[in-house]
Parts: C-alpha cells; sequence; structure tokens
C-alpha cells in the first residue's frame, strides 16, 4: 500500500514539475510570437511611414516649384511651402496634449482588440480539444 501511494506521489511530481516546464516553454513561445508580431507591425509602420515621407517631399518640392512659377519666383514659392511647414509644427505644439492623448488611446485599444482576438481564439481551441 506504501509502495503505491509513494509511486503515486512520486509520479504526481514528476507531472507536476513535467506540467511546469511545458507551461513555461508554453509562455516563452508566446512572448517570443507577441515580439515577433510587434515587431512586424513595427517593420510595416516604419517601412509605411518612410514611403509617405518621400511622397509628401516630392509633393511639396512640386508644390514649391509650382508656386515658384505661379509668383514668378522659386525662392517665394519654396517660402510659402516652408511657411506651410512652420505653421504645421505651431499646430503640433499647441495641440501636443491632444496628439498624445489620441495616441495613446488608439495604441490602447489596438491591444486590447489583439488581446481580446488572442484570448478567444485560445477559448476556441481549447474548447475544440476539450471535445476530442
Amino acid at each position: 500500500m506504501e509502495k503505491d501511494s509513494g509511486n503515486f506521489f512520486r509520479e504526481l511530481k514528476e507531472n507536476v514539475k513535467t506540467y511546469a516546464e511545458l507551461k513555461l516553454e508554453f509562455l516563452k513561445l508566446s512572448t517570443y510570437e507577441r515580439i515577433g508580431r510587434v515587431l512586424a507591425k513595427l517593420s510595416y509602420g516604419l517601412i509605411l511611414i518612410a514611403m509617405i515621407l518621400f511622397a509628401l517631399l516630392f509633393l511639396f518640392f512640386s508644390a514649391g516649384y509650382y508656386l515658384g512659377d505661379m509668383l514668378n519666383s522659386y525662392g517665394l514659392g519654396f517660402l510659402c511651402v516652408a511657411l506651410f511647414y512652420v505653421l504645421l509644427i505651431i499646430l503640433i505644439i499647441v495641440f501636443k496634449r491632444q496628439i498624445s492623448h489620441f495616441v495613446l488611446d488608439e495604441i490602447i485599444a489596438a491591444l486590447n482588440i489583439n488581446d481580446e482576438k488572442e484570448d478567444h481564439g485560445l477559448k476556441d481551441s481549447e474548447e475544440a480539444s476539450d471535445g476530442v
């Protein structure tokens, strides 16, 4: 009887140890996956922002030349474009707090949506494995 209970507790100890190791491995892999997703989205965002900036750069060069032709002075044309940039900078400085709160709210909302999707997907996969 004691040998059976001794074996039971030894097996239970091994099972708990194996469970803890597997759970730790799962957490590591889950963390790697999340980091990978974040880096992929960050890379995509940076590439997209770079392309948008190049497009805007050429657009404003074109606007500078166009205004220069209209005003018969390229200097005045580019001065108008520069004044537009200065106006944008002033608006960004004035509305710094609102912009920061908006960006923070959007990031938190996006993270919550991703967590809910992952949690929902995890529950579906657990239910499917329980039903088997």
